[in-house]
């Protein structure tokens, strides 16, 4: 957890220093108005109509010497996290074939959120910050301490982000969970509408990670709540790359329907 946190450290710093170190043009006048050079080269301030001049601002060499250095650190803490779940069979049988989950959050999911510390899926998503509290998300209170884990939601954060940017399977589940949220809640903004569908996108993904993790492990597993409940709404595991028939035969196959699974594979296209 350690290092996935430093990697994420260093991410957020390298990104602050290179958005200081890009070379910036401005437009200047007479009453010195420094205007940002827009896509269209102005030959007039748009605030006194005076002529103006092109500058061009260079960051100082330490910083772009110091964004080297972040870029060289970033890699290292990823090429140590890549190898430190290789071999790892959560990895190499299930978290690998999901398109967005990369190997800096399999290092969190299989080292802080590994399907054997949690009994249920509800348990981890507990941990996660990602249960309802009087039908919300619950949120942090100053002054008090939360029963979740902060730093596990905000890696899931990302993870929602990498599976809206770059999924397969829960790229297309983020959509469907998005037009869903505009039929059924039209007084929400756009931005709430984009978490509930990460939120519940990410949910999704850990029910499956809980229930094909365990199998992975060895471990007992039981069909989701909602499948028994609403079985209309229970969507299988699916993979995005690798063989999704012996993925089905070795980890779906106990508790959904062949039909079931061939429904959510021809849906979001990964059969060829």
């Amino acid at each position: 957890m350690r290092a996935v946190k430093a990697y994420y450290d260093v991410q957020k710093l390298r990104i602050a220093v290179n958005n200081r170190v890009r070379v910036t043009r401005f437009t200047v006048c007479s009453n010195r108005h420094m205007i940002p050079l827009a896509e269209g080269l102005r030959d007039k301030c748009p605030i006194c109509s005076l002529p103006v001049e092109i500058v061009t601002i260079e960051p100082p060499q330490v910083l772009i010497d110091v964004l080297r250095d972040l870029e060289e650190v970033e890699r290292k803490l990823y090429r140590e996290l890549q190898k430190s779940i290789r071999e790892h069979p959560l990895w190499a049988e299930y978290l690998s074939k999901i398109k967005g989950v990369g190997p800096v959050a399999a290092s969190f999911l299989v080292t802080v959120l590994n399907p054997a510390k949690f009994e249920t899926v509800s348990k981890m998503w507990r941990y996660c910050g990602l249960h309802v509290v009087d039908g919300k998300a619950p949120r942090r209170v100053a002054g008090q301490k939360a029963d979740w884990n902060p730093t596990a939601r905000a890696v899931m954060w990302r993870l929602g982000e990498a599976f809206r940017m770059q999924g397969g399977f829960y790229k297309h589940m983020y959509r469907v969970f998005f037009d869903e949220s505009l039929k059924k809640h039209p007084d929400w903004t756009k931005a709430h509408h984009l978490a509930h569908a990460r939120r519940v996108t990410v949910k999704l993904f850990l029910a499956h990670y809980h229930y094909v993790g365990r199998q992975v492990l060895g471990l007992p597993v039981r069909l989701p709540y909602i499948c028994e409940k609403q079985p209309h709404q229970c969507i299988p595991p699916v993979i995005d790359e690798g063989d999704y028939e012996e993925f089905y035969e070795k980890y779906v196959k106990k508790h959904y329907s062949r039909e079931l699974y061939d429904h959510w594979v021809k849906t979001t296209g990964i059969a060829k």
